[in-house]
């Protein structure tokens, strides 16, 4: 019986001895058991050929656990979450994510999502033409035209929504310092839309040659024809308005001449003193090295009326601040004499016409403040306000004096 209970002690013993090495090895060796979540990219597999996955997948959050030796050395990369896209072509679909621990050590406990969105497209192609940009400037005499560019056009593979955000394909040419017809090879360039990503996109060929040629110097062009009014109407008369017939006339000459015209202006038309409508008949001012197809000549209707007066009382206007100020001006309305052509100034509505000072972000003081007239149609001229400035005093409610 004494040896049975030995027995048995040594074994209690010899099981309490193991059980505190395990735990030892454990917590001593291994360290405690840790739970920690990461930030897991997602690795599509298995795309078929002539498919492409359109949109971004998401990064997945996976919360893992193991040993603390071990787990606080694990970074999100080191686990792998796979997508599988066997069997699948164009659409949208959503499918589980399997998650691949680094080591089986780690235990995945749960991911988020369980599931992800995947849009597949096609790869398709495009044709596009290839379009020349100039830029810089090149030698004085140098002019291009438009270059040969070979190809005159490039291929564009891609999923089909990526290739709807290109807008055109150019290849730019920097034109600084050449003087004479060239050849170069440039890469094409895609514009897109909005800064879309189309790094996805493959354009073939990627660069093209192109062939600066120079420009034919002689060119033409059309141009409106300016009158060179000098001297004014008898007093009491104004130039009511102003007609050219032709009104454009096409010139010819070296490109670099014309490309600094705008217009071409008549020879000095005289209005002295004349007090009723007159139409000349005027030599157009050619500049040098420019030729006119057709007359040199144009004629230049000028009208010529009364200018009338009209005076007018308006009521004085001032913006202040009303809740915080009183406000002291020194008149209270002014009188307006207005120049005009008599159809304008018969059409004036007198109530329309406004006379506004404007003192709303004045502090509290004396200022003085111009007049300002408002609610004049066109081809109205003021001749006189009276006064042109008013005095105003501003003082804060409620205050002394």
């Amino acid at each position: 019986m004494k040896k049975f209970f030995m027995k048995f002690l040594d074994i209690r013993v010899l099981s309490l001895v193991f059980a505190i090495l395990i735990w030892y090895y454990v917590i001593g060796v291994q360290g405690p058991t840790v739970t920690r979540t990461f930030k897991v990219p997602i690795t599509p597999i298995n795309i078929e050929s002539g498919v492409y996955i359109t949109n971004e997948l998401p990064d997945v959050t996976v919360t893992a656990e193991g040993s603390s030796k071990v787990i606080l050395g694990i970074k999100g990369n080191d686990f792998t979450a796979l997508v599988n896209l066997a069997g699948k072509s164009e659409g949208e679909f959503y499918l589980p994510v399997d998650i691949k621990p680094p080591t089986s050590a780690i235990k995945v406990k749960s991911v988020s999502p369980e599931k992800v969105k995947v849009t597949l497209e096609k790869i398709t192609t495009r044709k596009m033409p290839v379009i020349v940009k100039f830029k810089g400037n090149p030698a004085p005499n140098f002019l291009p035209k438009e270059p040969i560019v070979t190809p005159s056009s490039v291929m564009l593979t891609g999923p089909l929504s990526k290739l709807d955000e290109i807008e055109s394909v150019v290849v730019e040419v920097d034109l600084t310092g050449i003087n004479s017809e060239t050849t170069v090879v440039l890469p094409v360039q895609l514009v897109i839309k909005d800064n879309a990503d189309v790094s996805n996109v493959q354009v073939n060929p990627a660069s093209c040659v192109v062939k600066i040629l120079e420009n034919n110097p002689n060119v033409s062009e059309t141009l409106p024809v300016v009158p060179k009014i000098n001297g004014e109407p008898f007093q009491g008369f104004g130039i009511k308005g102003i007609s050219v017939s032709p009104q454009t006339i096409t010139v010819s000459g070296d490109m670099k001449t014309l490309s600094s015209l705008q217009f071409i202006e008549t020879e000095p038309i005289d209005v002295s003193g004349i007090t009723k409508t007159k139409t000349f008949q005027i030599a157009l001012n050619v500049p040098e090295g420019v030729k006119i197809n057709g007359d040199n000549t144009c004629n230049v209707k000028v009208d010529v009326e009364p200018v009338k007066t009209l005076e007018i009382t308006v009521p004085l206007t001032v913006n202040y601040n009303a809740v915080l100020f009183d406000a002291t001006i020194s008149a209270k309305e002014v009188k307006v004499i207005l120049k005009g052509f008599a159809d304008t100034l018969d059409k004036i509505d007198k109530q329309s016409v406004t006379a506004i000072v404007d003192v709303s972000t004045f502090g509290e003081g004396t200022y003085t403040v111009p007049v300002i007239i408002k609610g004049l149609p066109e081809n109205t001229v003021i001749s006189i306000v009276n006064p042109e400035t008013v005095e105003i005093t501003l003082k804060k409610k409620g205050g002394n004096g």
